[in-house]
């Protein structure tokens, strides 16, 4: 296993950096990331945009040069474990963000929300314990995932990391977790791979504008796969389902990005005609919300395995 030294500087875009740390193909190594708050947000009476004021926030791991991957290449990330590398996590609620507050670019004359911080604290291995205003205990189940995982876009584009796309970034998507592969396409020379945003819980949607944001030390391998002529959004493959992913506004278009991708990539793997893969697909598929919040949304569509493979 290739070590990754824990106080390597972070960054908060992706693209526009030099090469990092060369990783071989095939080898996995251990990365620590921290949360989105850069570990920072430690109590509940703390104030998360003095701590981590944007775009200072969403810190990435990273760039890593895959040794051998050139631009146009697929590359397969796979997730083998996600260890937590504090004993809590922290969420919260801001001012003018969030699907249920106004924002900028979807004003309205309600009053902003208060700002409140949760401190999450792992209650055994499986859930997360914090408190209510009124002292209550409120819990939620532990499930690791990372919100970021990307390769540097093409065409010298730089992208802040709160930004999800083609070439992944901010995706949110909770199923991105150990055991997951994320299927993504080199945009330059050693693909340039960026990694963070740890979550320790987050339902569909990140609705309320952070997950439960914690630190990983995270162990993972990169690999290239065979050329896809179809291959264009990011695919996500788990020992469940195959599924592909869509960013865009609004939600729909992103639905139709990750609807489209999964119906052409099941044609291709069963030799079907796109009308039969997509009664396949209209008739398997789940939808699920990454996020409603960030410059862009995503949305998953994924099909069972057992319905991705002739009969």
């Amino acid at each position: 296993m290739v070590p990754v030294n824990a106080g390597d500087p972070f960054v908060f875009h992706v693209g526009g950096h030099p090469p990092g740390r060369v990783v071989p193909r095939d080898t996995p190594f251990t990365v620590f990331t921290e949360d989105c708050f850069s570990g920072r947000l430690t109590t509940s009476d703390g104030h998360p945009r003095e701590v981590a004021p944007y775009p200072q926030v969403n810190p990435l791991s990273g760039p890593f040069f895959i040794d051998g991957v050139e631009p146009g290449d697929i590359v397969a990330i796979t997730l083998r474990a996600l260890v937590p590398a504090r004993d809590w996590g922290v969420a919260t609620i801001s001012p003018n963000f969030g699907l249920l507050s106004g924002t900028r670019g979807a004003p309205n004359l309600q009053p902003a929300q208060d700002e409140r911080v949760w401190i999450w604290r792992f209650a055994g291995t499986d859930q997360l314990v914090g408190e209510a205003a009124d002292g209550q205990r409120i819990c939620v189940p532990y499930r690791p995932f990372h919100g970021t995982i990307a390769l540097a876009p093409a065409h010298g584009e730089v992208r802040l990391g709160l930004w999800p796309g083609d070439y992944g970034g901010n995706l949110d998507i909770p199923d991105l977790g150990p055991g997951a592969t994320l299927y993504l396409r080199a945009g330059v020379a050693g693909g340039q791979l960026y990694l963070g945003d740890g979550h320790y819980a987050q339902g569909d949607g990140e609705i309320a504008g952070t997950a439960v944001e914690g630190a990983f030390l995270t162990t993972l391998s990169v690999t290239t796969v065979a050329m896809d002529a179809d291959f264009d959004w990011p695919r996500l493959a788990t020992p469940t389902m195959l599924g592909v992913i869509g960013a865009a506004r609004p939600l729909e278009d992103a639905a139709r990005i990750a609807v489209a991708g999964m119906v052409r990539w099941l044609a291709a793997r069963r030799g079907l005609s796109l009308a039969d893969a997509q009664q396949l697909v209209s008739q398997t598929c789940r939808l699920r919300i990454g996020n409603l919040v960030n410059p862009l949304y995503t949305v998953l569509c994924a099909v069972p395995r057992r319905w991705c493979d002739p009969a």
